[in-house]
């Protein structure tokens, strides 16, 4: 995955790749209890194969919660600059009223 992924994206593809990993080692597991003793080199490759799976599922997982931070953090962001350009807006618009308002009791008077 290329690291200019957007966060959204790479948040999206990184649950779906979770999910697959889970299901691949739903089935080691059952298929792995499912072998008797005379089988154990291949239930302990299965074992082995089921603990990488574990660890990619866990590399990804911090993958999609540094994602998930991305995503806050933006949104954090956006929300800020809104709620800056909405006091500027309210300052001005106070200062442009409260001065309308003093030409008009100037001009009247």
């Amino acid at each position: 995955m290329p690291d200019t992924q957007r966060p959204e994206d790479l948040l999206a593809s990184l649950q779906v790749e979770i999910r697959v990993l889970q299901d691949r080692a739903l089935k080691l597991e059952t298929f792995a209890d499912g072998l008797n003793d005379k089988h154990d080199t291949l239930r302990s490759e299965v074992r082995s194969e089921i603990a990488s799976l574990r660890n990619q599922i866990a590399s990804l997982e911090t993958k999609m919660e540094t994602a998930n931070k991305q995503i806050n953090s933006k949104l954090d962001r956006l929300f800020g600059a809104r709620s800056v350009v909405t006091a500027v807006i309210t300052l001005l618009t106070s200062i442009l009223g409260s001065g309308v308002v003093h030409l008009v009791v100037s001009i009247g008077g």
